[in-house]
């Protein structure tokens, strides 16, 4: 086995999907039925901490190592904002994803079995939701896909591998059919921006945004909450007519389309920017006779432009310098078949 350390990331999610599948079948049976416990088992112990703990014994040996091989890097304030508009992108072009793939499998005859029951809401009943589905979420599961299987997993395989094998897997972890389509699909969005950025924080954002958001339009609008009623009474006006409602739903996604890449774009120039300054920081300019000084700065100038043209093209590296068998990848391909098959019982049960 010539990539041990990608054999033992594999590992590593396999045993947390396992994990997961457990609590999950146990949430079914009725034997857990705390919400609150459930999750915090799910979200803090098997996706954040089982996974940091695995990788720093097995791989890295230290706490401070993981947390960089994972991508927890700070990001400039600007970078942040860019990153709270693509969330707000992704939330849109998210929604639509779900609808169409929830009409699809609608048409198959599936139902959720886990259907909204009407309770009073209080105000400790929704940051309870927000806690749960928004803020655990967005920090956890982050760390295990993007993080864990992204960013410490293009160091030992094919980024683009990394990237795709991240999504799906992102997907199968919700284990039910309905949340599948629209969770791959968003992680690999989520997954490119933190590629991008070069950091984990920018998709924990996302993520989050994405839950919050979600949760804020559901509820907002029974509670009638500012701008809630006024999405939902707008969609509703436009689905009155299935043409205009085709036509301009088909258009605020390719302007959304275009939204994200402007906005990853400026999130890659920002990068090479911060990128740069670091350099210059750390070359001490001030020290340095003139003619040093400006040949430092001549370098730094070749950098950034060289950083610029990499962000701007937004390609992911083809190659990786450690090669990968079928036994390296043995507990990916399990971890991929077991997510498949659990979600593919869902979509059964959902059924019948």
């Amino acid at each position: 086995m010539k990539n041990k350390n990608y054999f033992k990331l594999n590992f590593i999610y396999f045993t947390a999907m396992i994990c997961v599948a457990i609590i999950f079948v146990l949430g079914y049976n009725g034997i857990i039925t705390n919400d609150i416990f459930s999750s915090f088992l799910i979200q803090i112990v098997v996706m954040f901490a089982i996974p940091l703990i695995m990788y720093t014994l097995l791989i890295s040996k230290n706490k401070k190592q993981t947390l960089k091989d994972v991508g927890l890097k700070k990001i400039s304030a600007k970078m942040i904002g860019i990153t709270v508009l693509i969330g707000l992108v992704l939330y849109f072009i998210n929604s639509f994803v779900a609808n169409v793939f929830s009409s699809i499998i609608s048409l198959f005859g599936y139902e959720n079995l886990y259907q909204a029951t009407t309770v009073k809401l209080t105000y400790k009943l929704l940051l309870k939701e927000f806690l749960l589905s928004a803020v655990l979420p967005g920090i956890c599961e982050e760390f295990l896909h993007r993080g864990i299987m992204l960013f410490a997993g293009k160091k030992y395989a094919n980024p683009r591998i990394c990237l795709f094998a991240s999504s799906i897997l992102f997907g199968f972890m919700h284990l039910n059919i309905n949340q599948f389509f629209y969770a791959a699909i968003l992680g690999c969005l989520m997954g490119y921006v933190a590629l991008v950025a070069d950091s984990i924080i920018p998709s924990m954002i996302i993520h989050f945004m994405n839950n919050f958001l979600s949760s804020y339009f559901y509820y907002g609008y029974y509670l009638n909450w500012p701008f809630a009623r006024f999405v939902e009474t707008i969609t509703s006006t436009l689905a009155k007519n299935v043409f205009v409602y085709v036509f301009s739903t088909t258009v605020l996604v390719i302007l959304l389309i275009f939204a994200y890449y402007i906005l990853v774009t400026m999130l890659a120039r920002e990068r090479a920017k911060n990128d740069v300054k670091k350099i210059l920081i750390s070359l001490e300019l001030e020290k340095l006779p003139l003619s040093e000084a400006q040949e430092k700065i001549n370098q730094a100038n070749l950098i950034l432009n060289l950083a610029w043209a990499k962000n701007n093209n937004l390609r992911l590296e083809k190659k990786s310098a450690c090669k990968t068998s079928f036994l390296d990848k043995v507990f990916l391909i399990s971890s991929l078949v077991l997510g498949c098959l659990i979600t593919i019982s869902t979509f059964i049960w959902g059924i019948i």
